[in-house]
């Protein structure tokens, strides 16, 4: 029964965040030949201003016309990956934060304990996203096979475990503020000003790992083949670390 609510009430943003991920590829992926037409017109225009030229790299046309190239620095290394962290944070902070504001909380506080509540909300948020960010990740191997496509899927397991885990660190973040948050405004604002503070930290070399979109859009990927094992395992870490807190610290809230 309280899954069942819990799913009701994620429902619209989990079909929304879904259909609006698989509307995105396929404004992608059938379009590789228009694309690199469009771009070459572009490149070999004779009065192509100066402003522009930064924008139209040499090779840059050659190297869209592989579909292993335009598929991963398109999908992954652009489009999707910007999404993720705001996808994710969209899903965890109305999670305990709602329940709050409506103050339903202590409705629920006396139908159900603590931990079934903090768990049957997570847990199934996590579910959702996980499975959200599987399906996004798999659609170019996918797509590829359907439309008989080359693709070199040894790439593919390393950007999915990028995409989720770098879900997975936002989500964990929102949740703990979820938690902690009396309205919904708060925590969706917080996480959101968290994400620009370091993605624009990171610009700075010292500071260049707070930048987790770095991680998310795959650059050690595109310059390696590999995937980022450390900075994998530190957001892992930080994320259960979070998890773990967010628990504790609903267990022991007032209400």
């Amino acid at each position: 029964m309280m899954l069942k609510k819990e799913f009701y009430d994620m429902r619209l943003r989990t079909f929304v965040i879904l259909f609006l991920g698989i509307g995105l590829f396929f404004t992608l992926a059938p379009l590789q030949n228009i694309t690199v037409e469009m771009l070459k017109q572009y490149s070999q225009a004779e009065n192509l201003p100066k402003s522009l030229e930064k924008f139209f790299p040499k090779g840059i046309v050659e190297n869209l016309s592989d579909w292993n190239f335009y598929i991963y620095s398109q999908w992954f290394g652009k489009n999707l990956g910007q999404m993720i962290p705001i996808l994710a944070i969209i899903m965890a902070f109305p999670l305990f934060s709602r329940e709050n504001e409506n103050g339903t909380i202590e409705f629920l506080l006396a139908r159900r304990s603590r931990k079934e509540i903090f768990l049957s909300k997570s847990l199934l948020a996590s579910f959702v996203l996980f499975s959200q960010m599987i399906v996004f990740s798999l659609l170019p191997g996918i797509y590829s096979l359907v439309a008989n496509k080359d693709l070199a899927y040894r790439y593919l397991p390393a950007f999915v475990v990028h995409t989720v885990v770098g879900a997975f660190f936002w989500f964990s973040v929102t949740l703990f503020l979820s938690v902690l948050s009396s309205d919904q405004v708060k925590p969706i604002l917080i996480s959101f000003g968290l994400l620009a503070a370091t993605t624009v930290a990171g610009m700075i070399k010292p500071l260049r790992f707070l930048n987790t979109y770095s991680y998310i859009l795959g650059s050690e990927i595109f310059q390696s083949g590999k995937m980022n094992l450390p900075y994998t395992s530190g957001l892992l870490c930080i994320t259960v670390v979070l998890f773990v807190i967010s628990y504790f610290t609903f267990l022991k809230r007032e209400y």
